[in-house]
C-alpha cells in the first residue's frame, strides 16, 4: 500500500475525531458502554471506508461520489438524530445533585421498578434507582440484559453514525478532489504545442 495514502489516512481519520473540539469523542456512549470500543472501531471502520473509497475513486465517477455523499449526509443527519434521543433515553446522570457520572439504564424495567414509576409519574432514572439503594443495585430496576441490549444500541447506532459521517466526508473529498484535478490536467497540464501557421 502506498505509504503517502496511508499517512493521508490516518490523519484525516485523526482530524475527523480531533475536530471541533472532540465532538465526535465528546458524544460517545458513556464509559459504560464500553465507548473507547466506540470510538475505536468507528476510528478504524472509518479509515477502511477511507482506503475503500481512495482504491474505487476514479475522476470519471465525480457525480458519483458526490451523489454518495449527499445520500451518506441524509443517514447521518437521520442517524444523529436517532442517537441523541436513544442516548437521552438510556442514559442518566448518578448520583442526584452530586458529580454527575453518565450510566446506562436499560431498555425495560423489571416489574417492581415499573410499579413505582407508575405510582410516581415523571420520576427521572437517577430518582427510580436511589429509590431501589443506587447503583449497587441496579439490577432492582433493570435486568442485566436489558442494560446489555441498551448498550449494543448506543454502541451500533453512534459506529453507523460515525461511518455516515466520515463516509459522506471521504466520498465528498473525492468528488471535489477529482473535479480540480480533472480541470487542472484539462487546462493545460501537459506540455504545450507550438503554433502552426
Amino acid at each position: 500500500m502506498n505509504r503517502s495514502i496511508l499517512a493521508k489516512g490516518i490523519e484525516i481519520v485523526g482530524v475527523l475525531f480531533a475536530a471541533f473540539g472532540g465532538f465526535l469523542i465528546g458524544i460517545a456512549p458513556p464509559q459504560a458502554a464500553d465507548a473507547k470500543f466506540a470510538v475505536g472501531i468507528g476510528s478504524l471502520l472509518a479509515l477502511i471506508i477511507l482506503f475503500t473509497i481512495a482504491a474505487l475513486a476514479k475522476k470519471e465517477y465525480r457525480n458519483a461520489w458526490i451523489i454518495t455523499a449527499v445520500w451518506l449526509f441524509v443517514i447521518a443527519v437521520g442517524t444523529a438524530y436517532y442517537y441523541k434521543g436513544l442516548y437521552d433515553t438510556l442514559t442518566f446522570e448518578y448520583p442526584p445533585g452530586g458529580i454527575k457520572v453518565d450510566h446506562i439504564a436499560g431498555t425495560e424495567l423489571t416489574q417492581a421498578a415499573r410499579d413505582y414509576r407508575q405510582q410516581h409519574e415523571g420520576i427521572s432514572n437517577a430518582q427510580l434507582l436511589a429509590k431501589f439503594g443506587g447503583l449497587q443495585n441496579k439490577g432492582k430496576v433493570w435486568p442485566e440484559i436489558s442494560v446489555n441490549k441498551a448498550r449494543r444500541k448506543l454502541i451500533s447506532s453512534y459506529v453507523i453514525l460515525v461511518l455516515a459521517i466520515a463516509g459522506s466526508i471521504f466520498a465528498l473529498t473525492e468528488g471535489a478532489l477529482s473535479s480540480t484535478s480533472t480541470r487542472a490536467s484539462g487546462r493545460g497540464g501537459g506540455a504545450r504545442r507550438p503554433r502552426t501557421s
